[in-house]
C-alpha cells in the first residue's frame, strides 16, 4: 500500500497522534527524578523508577509491533493511547512511591506508539518517500521535547503536583478520541491473514522478539541499520543524564540555575531537531539518499559529541548544539527509512518493534554508563558517545555501506 491509496491525511494524524504523546512524555520525564525524592525514594529506588519505562518499553515493544503485523496498526495505537492515558492519570493521582514506579511501569508496557507508528508509515509510503515519512516521526519529537519539559515545569511550580499528569493525560485522552475517528487501518487485509497464518504455522505467537532477531541477523543488510540503532541510541543516552550536571559544574550553578538553562539549551536543541527532521531531510533525502546522510550524520553527531564537552562559555552550548542536532536529525529519521525499506511487508512491525526494543535497552544501559563515567571525569560521558558514534561511521564507510548505496 503506498500513500496514493490512502491520502495525505495518515501521516497527518499520525504526527498528530506522536506529536501529543510526545508532549505528554516530554512533561512528565523531567519530572520523574524529582518526584522521587519528593516521595523519599533511595538512590537504587532511583535508579529503580529512571530505567522502569525503558525496561518495560524494552520487552513490549516487540510484542506490540508484532501483534500489529496480525491484527493491525489502528487497534495496537488504540491500546497504546489508552494505556498511556492511564499511566498519566495515575502518575497524577499517586501518593506514594510504589504508585509512581507502577505508573512509569505501565507508561513503558503501552509505549507501542512510536514503532506502530513507523510500521504504519512503511505501509502508507513509497520506499523512496520512506525517510520523509519517518522525517514526520522525528519532527514529533523534536517539537514535543521543546513544548513538554517548560509546560511540565510551570504548571508544577503554577497549579501543583498533580498537574503534569493532568495535562499529560487529558492530551493522551484526546489524542484517543482523535485516533479512534480519524485514524484508518493500514495494513491490508491480506496480509493480515498472511501473518496471522504465518505464526500458526511458526509459533510465533511467543517471543515474538527473539525471533525477529533471529531473522534479522541472517539478513546482513537489515542488521547493519538495526545494529547501528542501538549504539547510535546508547551514544546519545549516555549525555542525557549529564547535560545539566556538565553545565552546573562547569559555571557552578545551584540546582535550579543549572536546570533553567540545560532546558534552555534542550530547546534550541529541540527547534533545530524539527526543522531538520520535519523539513530539510524532505530535500536531502532525494538528493543524496539514506545511507550517504547516516554516515554523514554520525561523523557530524560524534564531532559535536566531543566539542560539546569543550564549550568556553555558557553561549557556546547553543553553537554546539547545532551540529549535535544536524547529526541526530540526519541519524534517526534514515537509520529507521532503511530498516523499514529493509524490511518485508510482512513483518513491518515486528522489525520496528525489535528497533525499539533495543533502543530501550540502549537506553537502560546508556544513562547508568554516562552517570558513573562522569563520576570519574565531567567530559568522560562525551569522549565515550563521541567514539561510539564515530566507529560507526567509519564501520559503515569500511563494510561498504557508502559504496552500495551508489546506483
Amino acid at each position: 500500500m503506498n500513500e496514493s491509496k490512502t491520502g495525505a491525511s495518515p501521516l497527518i494524524v499520525i504526527f498528530t497522534t506522536v506529536f501529543l504523546d510526545l508532549v505528554g512524555f516530554g512533561m512528565i520525564i523531567p519530572l520523574v527524578g524529582i518526584y522521587g525524592r519528593h516521595f523519599g525514594a533511595s538512590g537504587l529506588e532511583l535508579a529503580v523508577l529512571g530505567s522502569i519505562y525503558s525496561l518495560m518499553q524494552f520487552f513490549f515493544s516487540p510484542i506490540w509491533g508484532g501483534l500489529s503485523d496480525r491484527i493491525g496498526r489502528r487497534p495496537v495505537l488504540l491500546l497504546s493511547l489508552c494505556g498511556s492515558t492511564t499511566s498519566y492519570f495515575l502518575f497524577a493521582a499517586a501518593k506514594t512511591l510504589p504508585l509512581i514506579i507502577l505508573s512509569r511501569a505501565l507508561a513503558g508496557i503501552f509505549a507501542a506508539n512510536i514503532s506502530t507508528a513507523q510500521a504504519y508509515i512503511a505501509d502508507v509510503t513509497k520506499p523512496e518517500d520512506r525517510a520523509k515519512g519517518m522525517g514526520l516521526i522525528g519532527a514529533a519529537f523534536g517539537i514535543g521535547f521543546t513544548l513538554g519539559p517548560p509546560i511540565g515545569g510551570i504548571s508544577t511550580a503554577k497549579i501543583g503536583m498533580m498537574a503534569p499528569g493532568l495535562i499529560a493525560g487529558t492530551l493522551c485522552l484526546l489524542n484517543l478520541i482523535l485516533a479512534w475517528f480519524r485514524l484508518k487501518e493500514s495494513l491490508p487485509p491480506d496480509v493480515r491473514l498472511r501473518n496471522q497464518s504465518k505464526d500458526k504455522r511458526e509459533g510465533r505467537s511467543r517471543l515474538i522478539q527473539w525471533n525477529t532477531l533471529k531473522r534479522v541477523m541472517k539478513n546482513h543488510s537489515l542488521l547493519v541499520p538495526v545494529i547501528s540503532t542501538f549504539f547510535a541510541t546508547f551514544a546519545f543516552s549516555n549525555l542525557e543524564q549529564v547535560f545539566s550536571l556538565l553545565i552546573q559544574n562547569r559555571f557552578d550553578l545551584e540546582t535550579t540555575d543549572a536546570a533553567y538553562k540545560t532546558g534552555l539549551v534542550l530547546m534550541w536543541s529541540g527547534i533545530l531537531g524539527a526543522i531538520i527532521q520535519g523539513g530539510l531531510i524532505r530535500k536531502w533525502v532525494p538528493k543524496y539518499g539514506e545511507v550517504k546522510l547516516a554516515i554523514a550524520g554520525f561523523l557530524i553527531q560524534g564531532a559535536a559529541m566531543a566539542l560539546f564537552a569543550h564549550s568556553p562559555g555558557y553561549e557556546w552550548f547553543f553553537v554546539s548544539a547545532i551540529p549535535l542536532a544536524l547529526g541526530s536529525g540526519l541519524i534517526n529519521p534514515t537509520l529507521a527509512a532503511l530498516v523499514s525499506k529493509r524490511a518485508s511487508i510482512d513483518e513491518q512491525g515486528a522489525v520496528m518493534g525489535l528497533k525499539e526494543g533495543l533502543s530501550s535497552l540502549a537506553r537502560i544501559l546508556g544513562p547508568f554508563c554516562g552517570i558513573l563515567a562522569f563520576s570519574l571525569k565531567p567530559e568522560l560521558p562525551f569522549y565515550i558517545a563521541a567514539a561510539v558514534v564515530l566507529l560507526l561511521g567509519l564501520s559503515w564507510i569500511t563494510r561498504g555501506e557508502l559504496r552500495r548505496s551508489f546506483p
